[in-house]
């Protein structure tokens, strides 16, 4: 079955930031490890911040691209709105058309 990962933010919840950046690394880290892995993660608002090298679990997106196909997709609107669209180490810059039609292919699409 293909899924879909749908990363809005650069933490997991809203109620204390430091935990939850903490828990979007151990998500990465452990997404890494597990046996079945998404088609897709697509990165949207402040979520793209997490392909940048500084993010505590860069080198876990990197293994789920380069080792396992799975295609990291970074909103162009996004990227530009932060200045960053020169800086992400990993994934594809991509458009909001490419990332719907990515959505609609995908049997589920999970929002994290």
């Amino acid at each position: 079955m293909s899924f879909t990962y749908f990363v809005s933010s650069d933490t997991i919840g809203h109620q204390d930031p430091e935990l939850g950046k903490r828990l979007m690394h151990s998500f990465f880290l452990k997404l890494s490890e597990a046996a079945e892995k998404p088609s897709h993660i697509v990165f949207l608002e402040k979520g793209v911040n997490l392909l940048l090298p500084e993010f505590s679990a860069f080198d876990a997106l990197e293994i789920l691209e380069k080792d396992w196909g799975v295609t990291l997709l970074a909103c162009v609107t996004c990227l530009d709105y932060y200045g960053i669209k020169d800086k992400i180490k990993v994934g594809k810059v991509s458009t909001m058309p490419e990332i719907i039609a990515v959505m609609h292919q995908s049997a589920k699409v999970i929002h994290i």
